[in-house]
């Protein structure tokens, strides 16, 4: 445990070993003080996924140090845990623990990163250290179906937001000039790193329109099939000598048959709206980390699946393209072969 020396250089048991009438009004002060003040709250979001190496999480540990550096630290405490894919955690209660791990023998990717200083300044006009601390995370913004669990669970708006960023620094402070020198360090590290290469072109397209994509299948497929209906009405109604006149008998028939047409269409809709909507969904999209195994082993497998999909969507919309045009050109040749 970290012991707090008083002005007088005496620790915190041998003053409470001391009788109440003993300590001076100004010590009793200081100490109530650093026990139960509630320290103040500063948060900068990181809306931008950036990407991050070994040495990126080192370089941002040394710019903590050197501004560190410009004050009178009396206690340092870091610690930085990751998030791993299927549910794996590792912790490092200091940095050198950190220092020592292998990345090249963990085989999981990384999901998140959170790094925290505690840290305790002398300052002036206190008699005892005060408590900073220091918090940056990186990378899980939390998936939209967390979303409502998190409204209806949490009293706090500030949390909603820092659940859907994809970082953020928070810092606990005493000293509000301390505060904005470590908020600026953390971001200043954060614009200089590189951006995360989001996908281009036809995946990008997909990505953007997903909505109105799988909303135009599903209500343009119908209006196609009573196109073809339409279509094919004469010719139909000369092989099997249905009269084109309107009566009642002909319009009863029309009506069963285009509701029968748009029923399909509408089963047809739905079905390649609802295929192309998961195919969309199955997009994988870089996390940002390239620091494990795992996470250069992901990266491979992103851009193999997403080529596999892409083929498949790019394939499945030629065919409904080409089934169209067979569509079209059928009738067409049907009715020029048989009016010959």
């Amino acid at each position: 445990m970290t012991e707090i020396i008083n002005p007088e250089g005496q620790d915190m048991k041998e003053v409470r070993n001391v009788p109440l009438q003993s300590i001076d009004l100004d010590t009793f002060k200081s100490i109530y003080y650093w026990t139960n003040v509630k320290p103040d709250t500063q948060i900068k979001i990181f809306e931008e996924r950036k990407k991050i190496e070994l040495s990126n999480i080192h370089e941002l540990n040394d710019r903590v140090h050197q501004k560190l550096d410009t004050h009178k630290v009396e206690t340092y405490i870091n610690s930085i845990n990751f998030i791993l894919s299927d549910g794996n955690f590792k912790e490092y209660g200091s940095w050198g623990e950190f220092q020592r791990q292998n990345w090249e023998y963990i085989n999981q990717t990384i999901r998140s990163i959170n790094i925290t200083w505690d840290i305790t300044l002398s300052l002036p006009n206190h008699v005892l250290p005060q408590k900073h601390t220091l918090k940056v995370r990186l990378g899980s913004a939390i998936p939209p179906k967390e979303m409502f669990q998190i409204m209806f669970t949490s009293d706090e708006p500030s949390e909603l937001i820092e659940s859907r960023a994809e970082g953020l620094v928070k810092v606990d402070f005493i000293n509000q000039v301390i505060a904005n020198e470590l908020i600026k360090v953390v971001n200043d590290w954060h614009d200089g790193l590189k951006k995360v290469d989001h996908e281009s072109g036809f995946i990008k397209v997909l990505e953007k329109r997903q909505k109105y994509i799988v909303s135009a299948i599903a209500n343009f497929t119908p209006v196609f099939f009573i196109l073809l209906a339409y279509l094919y009405h004469s010719l139909l109604c000369n092989q099997f000598g249905v009269s084109k006149n309107l009566n009642i008998l002909s319009l009863q028939r029309s009506i069963v048959v285009l509701a029968f047409v748009f029923s399909i269409g509408i089963l047809v809709g739905r079905i390649l709206a609802r295929w192309i909507d998961r195919k969309i969904d199955k997009f994988k999209y870089e996390t940002g980390f390239y620091i494990s195994r795992g996470d250069k082993n992901y990266l491979d497998e992103l851009k193999n699946d997403n080529n596999k999909i892409k083929k498949e969507i790019i394939g499945k919309s030629i065919l409904a393209v080409i089934s169209g045009v067979i569509a079209v050109g059928t009738k067409v040749i049907l009715e020029y072969f048989l009016n010959k």
